[in-house]
């Protein structure tokens, strides 16, 4: 597997990092870098699947989208 992490700001595209071997890598790259990159949100995409998003983080909130407790209040 293969993961890219596309950094984003107003809907633009403001970075990306590539090449990172797993999702536990990328998802720590997308946090560590928001800032250098001014990002909104942070997306790590699947590129070797079908080059799907698998998780997102906004900097506002700075929770992951695939690790929210279903049946939080």
């Amino acid at each position: 597997m293969a993961y890219r992490v596309e950094f984003r700001k107003d809907g633009a595209v403001s970075g990306e990092v590539h090449d990172l071997e797993d999702r536990a890598t990328a998802k720590l790259v997308a946090v560590e870098q928001m800032a250098r990159f001014d990002a909104e949100i942070a997306i790590v995409i699947d590129v070797d699947g079908s080059g799907v998003e698998v998780a997102s983080i906004t900097r506002e909130a700075m929770i992951w989208d695939d690790e929210q407790i279903s049946g939080a209040l």
